[in-house]
């Protein structure tokens, strides 16, 4: 039987700031506010914030695309956006 992995403490906060700087970075490059070589610097650093995620690439990116749903359900774009920016110091001190 194969056992979830369970994402917790700083682990589970560094999941989130990957996914909200991954999702602000897609977003505003969409909406034609980033150019291409800033948001990928930016996906490129979500992706290194998950150096601090525990299991396999496999199991970071379904952490990912779960956080990623959870985020979509439980905020507003502008919700997320207030996030971001009130965690986005923080988050980049911490991991990166």
């Amino acid at each position: 039987a194969r056992a979830d992995l369970v994402i917790d403490g700083r682990a589970a906060q560094a999941l989130h700031c990957a996914a909200m700087l991954f999702m602000v970075s897609d977003t505003l490059y969409d909406a034609g506010l980033l150019d291409s070589t800033t948001t990928n610097t930016a996906q490129e650093n979500a992706v290194r914030m998950l150096a601090f995620v525990p299991g396999t690439d496999d199991q970071k990116v379904q952490a990912m695309g779960q956080r990623f749903a959870k985020l979509q359900r439980s905020r507003t774009l502008d919700q997320l956006f207030d996030e971001y920016n009130s965690t986005a110091t923080w988050c980049t001190k911490t991991f990166l």
